[in-house]
């Protein structure tokens, strides 16, 4: 259980920078900790849980008026509110065209590959996030979520959602592609932050799904009912109580130069090993 809580203290700190958590725990728990690719892989997912409860907290009044706005005749909601419900609705309707049918496919390449291979295929994904996160943090727009239409599909939502379900793949910054796809789009850094905040619970309600449905029974094996449990309540202790301070260092740090030396370190570490096999 031991390194069970350790990984869990590393999602609830790595959750709120663009430097891809779900990569993170992976290489952690395949290289320190021994757990198998496919059971890191939905460790990874079940970890999100605890960060996503700690963002409904966060922003609970924001969650419940488009909560309201689903049912706009019974209650007095902005027009706000109604893009928000929208953009979620479109993001997570174009996260599953891509997240689903990744998730099948890393599961498939994990459960054949030894975890030298893995780490290469993460640290790979950890370098083009870095590239991502240079080319983002060099665009700012104007655009405001006050100045989005209220028709209900919309195309900048529609391609956050599918750039969102990429993330899917552990190297890959949720953070890192959601907010750099709206800043591309024109939005102000802001706002990019909040939407991508936004966007993120529906997306892990809906991976917890899929991994359900999907996982081969992992989640009741290895992955125990209590290694969920006490996993989903360190992560969202921690970050719960580090998401501002880590936000606003996140703001301040080019993390983008740190994925792509910590992929390059990676794979002159392990490419060897690889070669001599």
């Amino acid at each position: 259980m031991i390194p069970i809580i350790i990984i869990a203290l590393l999602q609830g700190l790595f959750e709120w920078l663009p430097i891809s958590s779900s990569g993170q725990v992976m290489l952690f728990s395949t290289n320190f900790f021994g757990i198998s690719e496919n059971d890191a892989f939905s460790l990874a997912i079940w970890l999100h849980l605890g960060t996503a409860l700690a963002v409904i907290i966060r922003f609970w009044k924001e969650y419940l008026n488009i909560s309201k706005a689903l049912v706009p005749n019974k209650f007095n909601v902005t027009k706000t509110d109604l893009i928000k419900r929208n953009w979620l609705i479109i993001s997570i309707i174009g996260t599953a065209i891509t997240a689903l049918p990744l998730y099948l496919f890393i599961k498939k390449i994990f459960s054949s590959n030894q975890g030298d291979i893995s780490t290469l295929i993460i640290s790979g994904l950890l370098i083009i996030t870095g590239i991502i996160l240079l080319k983002g943090r060099k665009l700012l727009g104007n655009k405001k979520i006050e100045d989005i239409s209220n028709k209900f599909f919309q195309r900048d939502s529609f391609l956050a959602g599918l750039v969102q379900g990429i993330s899917i793949l552990p190297g890959i910054s949720r953070s890192a592609m959601t907010v750099s796809t709206t800043l591309i789009e024109g939005y102000t850094q802001e706002d990019s932050l909040r939407l991508s905040f936004l966007m993120s619970v529906p997306a892990v309600i809906a991976s917890i799904v899929v991994d359900i449905a999907f996982g081969e029974g992992s989640i009741f094996g290895n992955l125990d009912l209590m290694t969920i449990i006490v996993s989903t309540f360190v992560s969202f202790i921690v970050g719960y109580f580090t998401m501002g301070l880590l936000l606003r260092f996140a703001r301040k740090v080019q993390f983008g130069y740190f994925c792509i030396i910590y992929g390059i370190i990676a794979f002159i570490i392990i490419l060897p090993f690889i070669i001599i096999q």
